[in-house]
């Protein structure tokens, strides 16, 4: 692909940070997501097929948004965008630094002097005329076209290259150099332009150097021109000057000059003439002949074709970084086909599929308008082939020729639903319930001529079957199936992508191998989306178990009843002090059963469980209360015995009498020592003066328990697998217990504070978070291998 240096500059720059960033230090995945829409969007991209967008534009707005992004963090990276300053400073500067290098070259040695033979002088016309022939050289070996050329690898320095050099641990490093390597890959032969018209440019301007330098120092000096040398005679300068002539006269009318006036310019026997300007003007001619003309002539070419290539940089489309980028353009459109046999196979594969069963016969659309569509031919047949028909002959052949309406038709019609199958079917779903189902759905599945995925449906068998019995039979039938199949198969057991949505992955990836590469990029989305949607779905269902244990731990009822005195010993006083304490409990309980449905019914709607379709998990909370209630401190002596003793008694029966008696004297003793002290911090908690009740820590995270259970309950009875009679498998239960148990400390001081804190803004995302982790450990258990 084709486009302007500075676009180029920008793609290749965000083509290095997202390729360098792969722990998304700097864009994570949403973030990314979230570009991809927003460049769709600036495109104009709508999903519709008849739209169409610029690749190379595309590529460049989407780049925008990756730099704005990471220049926030990483401000440095901006500069990458355009060229730097000093690579035009150079380009100025070291034609202008040939130029000072030239008057100087010149007026090094005698100023008064001006030698025919000058070494600096025919150097540079000598040097000038052997790099003309190694460029031509060069252009005739290799071709005008040659890339990788010494001067393109020279022109790496002028850009920065030497940033291979950071440290490698630095993720600006890492992201700079990685950009330079790309940008030289694609932009080798635009910077050997640039090198040659910089180096066309400064030996153009040394040549003028040394002109300038002859030329003005002639104004104020008086040159005197000759020659000497050890090893040359008057007729070898001769021809020297004979040759620099011929050049020179393409500029100036130069007249000719004998070998014996050359013979009467030789400083060592006294010669030389006085105002030697003729010789003068023949070496500033020569000059701008041999060197100032063609490189000036050669750096106009080398600017011509650098400004050419810099309005062409051509990228490397094949690189998977611009595959996945350019498949934003076009959004895919993934159609699978369902082939069951039984009603129940059917339905267990339109909850895992159809999750959303307003929208039809389409199952997902992501961000970038990828769609994901189902078609269920269950029940189908492919279309009867009747044999063909007998030869007829004369007017009658004829007649049917121009007719084919008439006669016999080819081949049945195909219904609807098959015409389209066959046309747009990427992966034919085939549940298999029985060993007749696959012979059944044999001529239909090789009409349609699709890859096939064999789904098992082994949650029945499964279920009091050893390893090895029918649903393994099956299984091990399927698997031959497929490797005779001709088309691509594979093979998948239910159990193994149906029992939960942490599974579900399994099945995407399944079907991605399955898909053409044309689409797999655009299913690569889905698969994004279906996971989106999936964590969507779950972080609301755990904020909805999080806002009903908040309004648990919130929950108090205030007991109206006197304080505790002797006098509470009578009995009539003590059964009312309880039947008080019971109502509060009942209002307490009466409050905590509203928030679980309110609870269970949101979970069922977020999961799309039908309310007469849901089956809630029945959990007998068990009434564990903390009795905050007033002391009368001066009678806390005598009530203290009793109720330590009433406590020791307690231990006794709960160990089954194993302390004989030890645990009531104990408890007697210490209750009755510290009742007063007991009674006042009682006391100053309820300074209202009324018995209050509470859930007690136990009793939240039986809470936080039931809760969970219920979340699996639905989250399971939506895909009619795991919840068997109204109740989930032992398993479920112990690994909630273990899961919620481990996260006790955490959680403790979330009840502690909502008991005491009336704003819950700060405290309800630290609750959802430990039991986003809780939950997540749960499923991990349940579902070894699969990430939650």
């Amino acid at each position: 692909m084709s486009m302007d240096e500075l676009v180029a500059r920008r793609v290749t720059l965000a083509q290095a940070i997202e390729t360098a960033d792969t722990e998304g230090t700097l864009l994570t995945q949403a973030q990314r997501d979230r570009i991809d829409r927003e460049a769709r969007h600036a495109a104009g991209l709508q999903g519709e097929p008849e739209s169409k967008v610029d690749a190379s534009h595309f590529l460049d707005l989407r780049s925008q948004l990756v730099i704005a992004a990471v220049v926030v963090r990483l401000p440095g990276l901006a500069l990458l965008q355009a060229p730097r300053a000093f690579e035009r400073w150079l380009a100025i500067g070291i034609p202008l630094g040939a130029l000072l290098i030239g008057v100087l070259t010149d007026a090094v040695g005698n100023p008064h002097r001006v030698d025919l033979v000058s070494l600096p002088l025919l150097g540079i016309v000598a040097w000038n005329l052997a790099m003309y022939a190694v460029l031509f050289l060069g252009w005739v070996m290799a071709g005008p076209a040659a890339a990788s050329s010494w001067p393109a690898r020279l022109g790496r320095w002028t850009d920065g290259e030497r940033a291979l050099r950071h440290r490698p641990g630095n993720l600006r490093a890492r992201v700079t150099t990685l950009f330079h390597l790309r940008w030289y890959q694609a932009t080798q032969a635009l910077h050997g332009q640039r090198v040659k018209r910089v180096l066309h440019l400064a030996a153009a301007a040394w040549a003028v150097g040394v002109a300038l330098s002859l030329l003005i120092r002639g104004l104020v000096v008086e040159y005197r021109v000759g020659w000497e040398s050890t090893f040359l005679g008057p007729e070898q300068v001769h021809a020297i000057l004979s040759v620099l002539r011929l050049a020179a006269l393409l500029l100036f009318p130069f007249e000719p000059f004998s070998v014996e006036e050359v013979a009467s310019l030789r400083f060592s026997q006294g010669g030389g003439a006085i105002a030697g300007a003729r010789w003068v003007y023949l070496y500033v001619a020569l000059l701008i002949v041999v060197v100032v003309v063609p490189r000036l002539m050669l750096a106009t070419a080398a600017f011509v074709r650098g400004h050419l290539l810099a309005r062409d940089v051509k990228l490397d489309l094949r690189d998977p970084y611009f595959q996945r980028v350019l498949s934003l353009l076009t959004s895919a459109r993934v159609t699978l086909c369902a082939v069951t046999h039984r009603v129940p196979d059917r339905t267990v594969l339109g909850r895992v599929l159809d999750q959303e069963t307003s929208q039809g016969s389409l199952l997902l659309r992501s961000a970038q308008d990828d769609a994901l569509r189902w078609i269920d031919l269950s029940g189908s047949q492919p279309p009867a082939q009747e044999p063909p028909p007998k030869p007829t002959r004369g007017w009658l052949r004829h007649w049917i020729g121009l007719n084919p309406g008439n006669g016999r038709a080819t081949s049945a019609t195909p219904d609807a639903a098959l015409a389209q199958a066959r046309d747009d079917a990427d992966v034919v779903l085939h549940v298999v319930g029985s060993e007749g189902d696959l012979a059944a759905a044999r001529p239909l599945v090789q009409w349609l001529g699709k890859p096939v995925l064999l789904l098992v449906n082994d949650m029945g068998a499964r279920v009091g079957q050893e390893e090895g019995g029918a649903g393994e039979a099956l299984l091990a039938q399927c698997r031959q199936e497929a490797r005779q199949r001709a088309v691509p198969a594979q093979v998948l057991p239910f159990s193994s992508f149906a029992d939960c949505w942490v599974q579900e992955r399994v099945l995407l990836d399944t079907l991605a191998a399955l898909l053409a590469p044309a689409k797999q990029e655009g299913f690569a989305r889905i698969a994004a989306a279906w996971n989106e949607r999936n964590q969507a779905r779950f972080g609301h269902s755990i904020q909805a178990v999080a806002d009903h244990l908040l309004f648990a731990a919130q929950q108090v009822e205030e007991v109206r009843s006197s304080a505790i005195t002797v006098r509470n010993l009578i009995p009539s006083q003590r059964v009312a002090q309880a039947q008080a304490r019971q109502q509060a409990m009942q209002a307490v309980v009466k409050r905590l059963d509203a928030s679980a449905a309110e609870l269970f019914d949101r979970l069922r709607e977020l999961h799309g469980v039908a309310q007469n379709a849901g089956v809630a998990l029945q959990l007998h909370l068990q009434e564990q209360f903390v009795v905050q209630q007033p002391v009368d401190a001066p009678q806390a002596g005598m009530a203290g015995v009793a109720t330590g003793a009433a406590m020791g008694a307690s231990v006794d029966l709960l160990v089954g009498g194993l302390t004989l008696g030890a645990a009531t004297a104990l408890g007697a003793l210490v209750g009755g020592g510290a009742a007063f002290i007991a009674a006042a911090w009682k006391n100053r908690d309820t300074s209202s003066g009324a018995t209050l009740i509470q859930l007690s820590d136990d009793m939240m995270q039986a809470l936080v328990e039931a809760a969970l259970l219920r979340y699996l309950a639905v989250a399971h009875c939506a895909r009619g697998s795991v919840v068997e009679g109204g109740e989930l498998r032992p398993f479920s239960r112990s690994e909630v217990v273990a899961a919620v148990e481990a996260g006790r400390a955490r959680l403790l001081p979330v009840w502690a504070a909502a008991r005491s804190r009336p704003d819950l803004q700060r405290l309800a995302p630290e609750l959802a978070a430990e039991l986003d982790a809780i939950a997540r450990r749960v499923l991990g258990a349940l579902y070894p291998g699969q990430r939650a």
